[in-house]
């Protein structure tokens, strides 16, 4: 097997075109401008190091640290990220990789260029594609050129799935996570929802309400999350369309429209915070 002299990278290419990839345009769209900001500092610590970055809690603290962005921010970017295919995101459900076919693909070329011993032998998203070509053009060689008797095919073995992370069934759960999501210890945060939300400080009741009339759906649904951070996230999305269609009727005579200068993205109350 070579060994690769140096694995991680002083520098990658930013292609030219870069703002016109429609994931790219879609992650703005969704997060807003600075979200390729944490995006490239996420491809900056995976190049750092390689091709790949495991999963790590803190993640979200150090992109925090280095951005200057909320943590729970930066957690919906990456969320992002893997929804759009910028992250592999059966990679990440599977092995908490972060990774990209493009990413390795970059990885090789580079570090070609650079006449470095490479090979991606680990999390790789390249292996597949290469052996079904070769295989390809062998049989056809070996077709036109000299043809063989048929051979017996060898019993195929079952592949084995890799185990994936157990979903939480929220309608089991509902009205525990909707009673942690209200909890006295999230007082502050309940407060900042208000204001991206444009109410004041007595606000928390129509949240409620909200948050009451999303999980209600869900149960009829059998929505499913894979985690209470999961579960949260999903929840003031939804409240945050359901107070937008009402946003016309002023709620306890605050305004409807949240501060221009201010941002509230992503769950609290778990990991992420």
């Amino acid at each position: 097997m070579a060994r690769i002299a140096k694995s991680g990278l002083e520098y990658f290419p930013f292609d030219i075109d870069f703002f016109q990839d429609i994931r790219i345009r879609k992650l703005i769209k969704r997060q807003g401008g600075k979200a390729v900001t944490v995006y490239a500092l996420l491809l900056c610590l995976i190049y750092k190091n390689g091709y790949y970055m495991q999963w790590d809690d803190e993640l979200p603290f150090i992109g925090s640290e280095m951005s200057g962005f909320d943590e729970a921010y930066v957690s919906e970017v990456i969320k992002t990220c893997l929804s759009l295919g910028l992250f592999d995101k059966t990679l990440y459900e599977t092995e908490d990789i972060l990774t990209s076919k493009g990413i390795q693909v970059r990885y090789c070329n580079i570090q070609r260029l650079n006449k470095r011993m490479s090979q991606i032998d680990k999390y790789s998203l390249l292996d597949m594609p290469q052996q079904k070509t070769t295989a390809n053009k062998g049989k056809k060689t070996a077709k036109s050129v000299n043809p063989k008797p048929p051979v017996s095919p060898q019993p195929v073995v079952p592949v084995q799935p890799a185990p994936t992370k157990p979903p939480v069934v929220a309608s089991g759960n509902n009205a525990e996570m909707l009673a942690e999501f209200f909890a006295d210890n999230h007082q502050e945060n309940l407060n900042m929802l208000c204001k991206n939300f444009g109410l004041g400080p007595d606000g928390i009741p129509h949240l409620r309400s909200l948050a009451q009339a999303v999980v209600a759906e869900w149960e009829l649904s059998r929505t499913e999350h894979r985690d209470y951070n999961d579960w949260s996230r999903h929840l003031i999305s939804s409240m945050r369309i359901k107070h937008r269609d009402t946003a016309n009727k002023p709620i306890n005579n605050q305004p409807t429209h949240a501060p221009a200068d201010y941002t509230f993205d992503g769950g609290f109350g778990g990991a992420d915070v």
